[in-house]
């Protein structure tokens, strides 16, 4: 087997939500891969110390204060990083959420769909949907024009089985599930020389704010078979995979990453 082929050695990847949980473990991973990394991510304050770790791992590394619900910055992005290293080689849309904890992004709150609000509705489709839509939209013409380039989205487990026990994950599943619907219509449109999978990540650990606590964590970890939660690096070797030459043919497809929940 040539192990060559896991390698991004010269490439550039795009993380959205990079400074976040998963995003960071992305970063990590992709860099350690020998990708050079650009860190699109709010709060600008949590930037520095991600691009920071990505450049002691011995590749280059750029952070950009981004909210991927606006077309402009989406744009501006792109072209921010088209100027530092020339291409785009990879997509990774992990920026969203079953609730919105950064001020700077849109809010919404989670409840029964009784009892949730339109606009806080519509803002989860903003943050999970209309972002990577934004985003794949923006870079998928350049990856064309090289003749190559992959996109990966990131789903969830939620719009795929949802939650009879949980109304208030109701629109963001209902979000997640367009999410995957959309990898598919990227995937088909944008072949061959665009590959567009997603990710469907369970329940993984990931830092939360001081006072947030997740009681979901403890009912999850009975029900997966591997014994343990889930890590950010679990879902970053997965995208690893599917960014890589090894995935050359895997597309429009959606990978659940959730140890057997």
């Amino acid at each position: 087997m040539d192990l060559s082929q896991f390698g991004l050695e010269g490439r550039t990847v795009i993380v959205t939500g990079g400074s976040g949980g998963i995003g960071r473990g992305c970063v990590r991973v992709f860099a350690r891969a020998g990708a050079n990394v650009v860190v699109a991510s709010l709060p600008s304050e949590s930037i520095p110390p991600v691009v920071a770790e990505a450049q002691s791992l011995g590749v280059q590394a750029l952070g950009l204060a981004v909210d991927v619900t606006d077309e402009a910055e989406v744009d501006l992005l792109v072209q921010r990083t088209l100027e530092r290293f020339g291409r785009v080689d990879v997509l990774l849309n992990i920026a969203g959420g079953t609730m919105s904890r950064n001020v700077e992004m849109p809010q919404f709150r989670r409840a029964d769909l009784v009892d949730l609000d339109a606009a806080d509705f519509l803002a989860v489709y903003a943050v999970n949907v209309k972002s990577a839509f934004l985003c794949a939209r923006a870079v998928a013409p350049r990856m064309k024009t090289q003749g190559k380039g992959v996109i990966v989205n990131t789903g969830s487990m939620a719009g795929l089985t949802g939650h009879k026990q949980r109304g208030e994950y109701s629109a963001y599943g209902a979000a997640k599930a367009a999410l995957h619907r959309l990898t598919e219509y990227m995937a088909h449109q944008w072949a061959p020389e665009v590959r567009v999978n997603c990710i469907a990540p369970g329940t993984i650990d990931t830092p939360r704010p001081p006072g947030v606590v997740r009681p979901e964590l403890a009912d999850a970890l009975e029900r997966i078979d591997v014994g343990r939660l889930g890590t950010a690096e679990d879902v970053a070797n997965v995208a690893l995979f599917l960014a890589s030459d090894a995935a050359s043919f895997v597309n429009a497809v959606v990978i659940p990453v959730h140890g057997g929940e």
